[in-house]
C-alpha cells in the first residue's frame, strides 16, 4: 500500500509513526513544504528559548520512521480532493504523487493580522527567532510610559502573554502589557475557575484587560479598537502580537466518523482528513488541539490497517482527557479527567510538563500514546 500525508504537525506525524507500527512494509510519503516539524504547542517558550528546542528536522524522523519527505505545497479544495479520489492521483504544480490512500492534516492557517509594521502575528512567530522580539521590545519600548498589546485571549494569546510578561523581567524592561478581547469572559468553554484566576493573575502582574473590544484595524503604534456599544477606541501600543485565531486550509474538512472525507455527503473512500482541518461526525472529542490531532492521527492509521486486512473500519470515539494552560515558568491552571477537579500554580505547570513530555517521547520512538 502506498499512503501519502499531506501535512508533518501532530497530526500527520502521529499518523506516519503509528503506520510505521501497523503497516511496515507499506511505502509512506510526507508532503509539506518545510523541511521541519515545529511544536505548537510550546511556540510561546520560543520567547526564551531557541528555535531548534521547538522543531525536529524531517529528516531525522524519516530515518527513524521509514517515510520519504517530498517538500510541496499541493492545493487541497474538496474539488482537488475529489478529482484525486477519482485518479488516485495527488497533483501540483507540474508533479505529482500516486496513492493508495491520501491522508490530509495540513492543520490551520492564522488569521492575517495587519500590515503595519509594529504588529506580529502567529505566522511571525512561527518562522522567527521570539527571543529576537523579546530583545527588540525591551530595546525600544522598555520604559514604564511604554505600551505592549496582546489582542485575543484564547489559549494561545494567553500563553504569549504571560511568557511575554516573564521574559520582559528578566530583560528588566518596564513595559506595561495589555490584553484586548472580544469576549466577556475569557476561555467560556473552560470551567469558571479559569476567567477567575487568570483575570486574579492578570491584575496582580499590572496587565490591563480590555474585555468586549474587538480589532478594527492598526496604525502606526497604536491600534484602532471597537468597543461592545461600538464605540471606536484608539490604543497606544508599541508592538502588538495579534493572535486572533485560525481559519481553514483552505477549509475544514468535514468527515465520516471514520475519518474519511465527505463531499456532498458521500466519503472518498480512500482519502482521510486528520488534525485541526478536520471535523469529524460522531461522538469523539473534536476540538482543534494537539489532544484531538494525535488521537484522530493515530486511528486514520488504524484504519489504513483494516482497509489492508480487509476488516470494518473504527469509528473516533475518543474522549477529552483535560486541558491545561500555561501561564509562565512555574504558573498554570488545567483539569484531567474531571472538569470539577481544577488545579493551579506550580502542580498545574508540573502536569503541563508532563503532558508536552510525552509527546517527546513519542517523537523519540517510544509509544506514550497506546494507552489512550
Amino acid at each position: 500500500m502506498k499512503i501519502v500525508v499531506v501535512g508533518g504537525g501532530y497530526a500527520g506525524l502521529s499518523c506516519l509513526m503509528r503506520l510505521a507500527e501497523l503497516l511496515p512494509g507499506s511505502s509512506r510519503i510526507l508532503v509539506d513544504p518545510s523541511d521541519q516539524h515545529l511544536k505548537l504547542t510550546r511556540l510561546h517558550e520560543g520567547l526564551r528559548r531557541p528555535p531548534g528546542d521547538l522543531r525536529v528536522p524531517f529528516d531525522r524522523l524519516a530515518r527513524k520512521y521509514g517515510f520519504v519527505h517530498v517538500a510541496a505545497r499541493p492545493a487541497l479544495s474538496l474539488r482537488v480532493l475529489q478529482r484525486a479520489a477519482a485518479r488516485r492521483r495527488l497533483e501540483w504544480r507540474g508533479a505529482a504523487e500516486a496513492f493508495d490512500a491520501l491522508v490530509v492534516a495540513v492543520g490551520v492557517r492564522p488569521r492575517p493580522r495587519p500590515v503595519q509594521a509594529g504588529c506580529v502575528g502567529l505566522a511571525d512567530l512561527k518562522r522567527l527567532d521570539g527571543r529576537g522580539i523579546v530583545e527588540r521590545i525591551a530595546r525600544e519600548h522598555g520604559g514604564r510610559q511604554d505600551r505592549v498589546t496582546v489582542v485575543g485571549g484564547g489559549a494561545t494569546g494567553l500563553q504569549y502573554l504571560f511568557e511575554l510578561r516573564d521574559a520582559l523581567r528578566r530583560e528588566g524592561a518596564g513595559t506595561r502589557l495589555a490584553l484586548v478581547d472580544p469576549g466577556q469572559k475569557l476561555l467560556p468553554d473552560q470551567p469558571e475557575q479559569f476567567h477567575d484566576y487568570v483575570t486574579r493573575r492578570m491584575e496582580e502582574a499590572g496587565i490591563r484587560y480590555l474585555k468586549g473590544y474587538r480589532l478594527r484595524s492598526a496604525e502606526e503604534g497604536q491600534l484602532v479598537l471597537v468597543g461592545p456599544r461600538g464605540g471606536v477606541r484608539r490604543w497606544r501600543s508599541g508592538i502588538s502580537l495579534v493572535l486572533t485565531g485560525t481559519t481553514g486550509n483552505p477549509s475544514i474538512l468535514e468527515t465520516s466518523e471514520t475519518g474519511q472525507v465527505l463531499a456532498t455527503g458521500a466519503e472518498l473512500r480512500r482519502i482521510f482528513a486528520a488534525g485541526d482541518c478536520s471535523t469529524y461526525r460522531g461522538g469523539g472529542f473534536d476540538a482543534a488541539s494537539a489532544q484531538s490531532a494525535v488521537r484522530k492521527g493515530r486511528l486514520v492509521a488504524e484504519n489504513l490497517k483494516r482497509i489492508a486486512d480487509h476488516r470494518k473500519l473504527r469509528p473516533y470515539d475518543a474522549p477529552e482527557l483535560g486541558f491545561f494552560l500555561s501561564m509562565g515558568v512555574l504558573d498554570g491552571i488545567g483539569w484531567a479527567g474531571d472538569r470539577r477537579a481544577v488545579v493551579t500554580g506550580v502542580a498545574a505547570f508540573a502536569v503541563r510538563e508532563a503532558i508536552e513530555a510525552r509527546y517527546e517521547l513519542f517523537v523519540k520512538g517510544i509509544d506514550t500514546f497506546g494507552l489512550l
